[in-house]
């Protein structure tokens, strides 16, 4: 009975050891698992890094291209006004030349006048000068 006893104490013994084994394995198995689980955690979050700063990286090339595209664009239409502005002008002073022409010839036409009403007034006061000579004279 007392080797009964023993042997049933042994086994007790014998199941603690084995139940502390198999927890050291389940201890040994559950840390390799987190251990696992923490490398796929933080590839997980260094794929998401790498998404983002592709995604910024994106949006920054888009904004960069936008804000490239609306100088261009400013570009332009100051170009176009600038042409624009030129053949404006380049059209006012036509009209000014032609103007000034036109001024000109007028100029010309008072000048030539001028000198002809000159001359006759020239006349008229050497006729009028020779009529006061021929009275002074018959007087």
């Amino acid at each position: 009975m007392l080797q009964k006893k023993d042997d049933a104490v042994l086994t007790v013994d014998e199941n603690i050891q084995q139940l502390m084994l198999t927890l050291a394995v389940l201890c040994i198995f559950m840390g390799f698992v987190g251990i696992v689980s923490c490398v796929y955690q933080i590839n997980c979050l260094r794929s998401i890094r790498r998404k983002h700063r592709h995604e910024s990286s994106l949006q920054s090339a888009a904004h960069i291209q936008n804000q490239t595209e609306h100088v261009y664009n400013i570009k332009a239409a100051t170009e176009c006004s600038r042409a624009d502005m030129q053949d404006s002008l380049e059209r006012e002073v036509e009209e000014l030349r032609e103007f000034q022409q036109q001024v000109r010839g007028e100029l010309g036409s008072l000048r030539i006048a001028l000198e002809v009403l000159s001359q006759r007034r020239q006349r008229e006061a050497v006729r009028s000068d020779n009529v006061e000579s021929e009275r002074k004279g018959k007087m």
